[in-house]
C-alpha cells in the first residue's frame, strides 16, 4: 500500500514538472506547447487547473502561430461559448483556418454547419477531402448531395462514384443508392443484375428498405 502510495506521488510530481516545462515553453512561443498547455487547461487534467478563459488565450496564440489542432479547437471554443464570448462568426474562422491545413475534424464541422443552414455548395465543398481521405459517412452525403444537384455542377457519375466508395466501406444507405443508379440509370448505364447485387448488399448490410424491397411479401 504504503509503495503504491510513493509511486502516486512520484508520478504526480513528475506530471506537474512536465507541466512547468510545458508552460515555459508556451510562453516563449513554442505553437504546440500553447496548443497542449491551452487544452490541457481547457479540459482540467494531467494536473493543470481548468481555467477556460486561460486556456483560450494559449489556443489563439498557437492558432495565431498556424497550429491546425489549437485553431480547430478554438473554433469549438467559439462555437460553445467556453472562454470566450460564443460567436458563429469566429467559429467558422478559426474551422476554415484548420481546415486549410487538412484537419478532417474542422472539416467535418463546416459541413455540419453548411448543411444546418442549408448551404449545400459549401458541405459539398468541405466534405470532398474527408470523402477522398476514405471515410465512407462523408462520402455517402457528399454522392447524395451531388446525385441531387445540390453540390455544384459535377457530373452523376462524379456522384455515383462518391457512393461506391462509402457502399464498398459497408454503408448501407450508400449501397441503397447505388442500387436506385442503377435502376435508373444514374451515373451509369441501367443494369438490372447490378441493381439487384447491390440491393442485397444494402439488405445483408441492415438496410429497413432494401430488406423489405427484397421481402416475398414486397409488391
Amino acid at each position: 500500500m504504503k509503495r503504491a502510495a510513493a509511486i502516486l506521488v512520484a508520478l504526480v510530481l513528475a506530471a506537474c514538472h512536465h507541466n512547468e516545462q510545458l508552460a515555459d515553453a508556451a510562453a516563449e512561443g513554442n505553437a504546440a506547447a500553447q496548443y497542449e498547455y491551452g487544452r490541457r487547461m481547457l479540459a482540467g487534467e494531467k494536473g493543470v487547473r481548468a481555467n477556460p478563459q486561460q486556456a483560450a488565450l494559449w489556443l489563439t496564440a498557437a492558432s495565431l502561430r498556424g497550429h491546425s489542432r489549437a485553431q480547430s479547437l478554438l473554433g469549438w471554443c467559439y462555437a460553445q461559448g467556453l472562454g470566450v464570448e460564443k460567436s458563429a462568426e469566429e467559429s467558422r474562422k478559426w474551422y476554415e483556418a484548420s481546415a486549410r491545413r487538412g484537419s478532417p475534424v474542422a472539416c467535418l464541422e463546416l459541413a455540419k454547419d453548411s448543411l444546418r443552414n442549408h448551404r449545400e455548395p459549401d458541405a459539398a465543398r468541405w466534405l470532398k477531402p474527408l470523402a477522398e481521405a476514405g471515410f465512407p459517412g462523408p462520402q455517402n452525403i457528399l454522392g447524395k448531395l451531388l446525385l441531387m444537384d445540390k453540390g455544384g455542377a459535377i457530373p452523376q457519375s462524379e456522384a455515383q462514384r462518391y457512393l461506391r466508395f462509402a457502399a464498398m466501406n459497408g454503408d448501407a444507405e450508400a449501397c441503397l443508392l447505388m442500387s436506385y443508379c442503377y435502376a435508373a440509370g444514374i451515373g451509369v448505364p441501367r443494369n438490372a443484375t447490378l441493381m439487384n447485387s447491390w440491393l442485397r448488399m444494402a439488405a445483408e448490410q441492415g438496410d429497413p428498405t432494401a430488406q423489405k424491397l427484397l421481402s416475398p411479401a414486397a409488391p
